[in-house]
């Protein structure tokens, strides 16, 4: 059979075990797929312009900056998928005597890209909690690298930051103080993100991608040993792990986040059309929903074929 070529693009190297997992499982080959896969990590508008202009097929990721796009210019732009439905940075890295949200106040919070994930989700989960960016607390562009914001907290230059499950554990190793915080819904991770061009002229390629991700989330969620030995392969020196130790952490994380229909929440759209709105206010009347289109996933989920693989 010939193989169907799809061209992917991911916005950050966190998404790429999921994707070796499609390719190196062989789930993209069982759908009659194969897969160019490049990098688009911080190349924003080269991922937008690349969708628009059908130079590539699907973003891994792009998950708040196009709503402002739909609803001002009716850009074309959608989501088909949506792998998990949380903020996956929820471990602050404190000072001495901060070991809650509320120890916050009249503190100096350091988190990186304030405009983008992971700054505006740190800036929602504030305000989520009662607390107002730049009259509780201030929130300061800081260091990209996680382990640069920790080690400025602990020299004593900011007050706390916040980093994921790999970078907590690296953190305590350095002797950080670490608090685990309960997370919220957000969208971000595999956003499987398109066109209503693509999804309409390339129904089967849509399908066929689909079937490979449900296929590939189930085994990344049953199969521990072989999901990791492939991150391990593929993904090693990528994200920089240290140890068989870090693997293991970052893959438990995304297995217990991994939903097996991936859906996005309503509470997680909600959440991400915040983070739009925050940025160009105008769009605050638009609907959100607009943005999925989940319609080849549910004739997936309808026809059986997700529960089939947990039976």
């Amino acid at each position: 059979m010939t193989k169907k070529t799809i061209r992917v693009f991911y916005r950050a190297p966190t998404h790429v075990p999921l994707w070796k997992v499609m390719e190196e499982g062989g789930f993209l080959a069982k759908h009659g797929l194969e897969m160019q896969f490049g990098s688009l990590e911080d190349k924003r508008a080269r991922a937008t312009a690349g969708l628009l202009a059908g130079d590539l097929d699907v973003v891994s990721g792009n998950h708040h900056n196009l709503y402002a796009r739909r609803a001002l210019n009716a850009e074309p732009f959608v989501h088909v998928a949506q792998v998990h439905n949380r903020w996956n940075q929820r471990w602050m890295v404190a000072r001495d005597g901060i070991s809650t949200l509320a120890d916050l106040k009249g503190k100096r919070v350091c988190i990186n890209k304030l405009d983008q994930h992971p700054g505006l989700n740190v800036w929602l989960y504030l305000t989520r909690n009662g607390l107002t960016v730049g009259k509780d607390l201030e929130l300061i562009e800081g260091d990209r690298r996680s382990l640069d914001r920790v080690q400025r907290v602990m020299a004593g230059h900011f007050d706390a930051t916040f980093v994921g499950v790999v970078d907590q554990l690296r953190a305590r190793a350095l002797g950080a103080r670490v608090t685990e915080l309960p997370t919220m819904p957000m969208i971000e991770g595999v956003t499987l993100t398109t066109t209503t061009h693509y999804v309409n002229n390339h129904p089967e390629e849509v399908n066929a991608l689909l079937h490979a991700l449900v296929d590939a989330i189930h085994f990344f969620k049953t199969e521990p040993r072989g999901t990791q030995a492939i991150i391990d392969r593929t993904c090693r020196d990528l994200l920089k792990f240290g140890s068989d130790e870090e693997i293991a952490m970052f893959y438990g994380e995304h297995a217990a986040a991994y939903q097996p229909k991936p859906y996005p929440t309503p509470e997680a759209i909600q959440n991400v059309f915040a983070l739009g709105v925050k940025g160009t206010p105008e769009i605050a009347d638009f609907n959100p929903l607009v943005m999925w289109d989940l319609h080849h996933l549910r004739a997936i989920d309808d026809s059986g074929y997700i529960d089939r693989l947990y039976q």
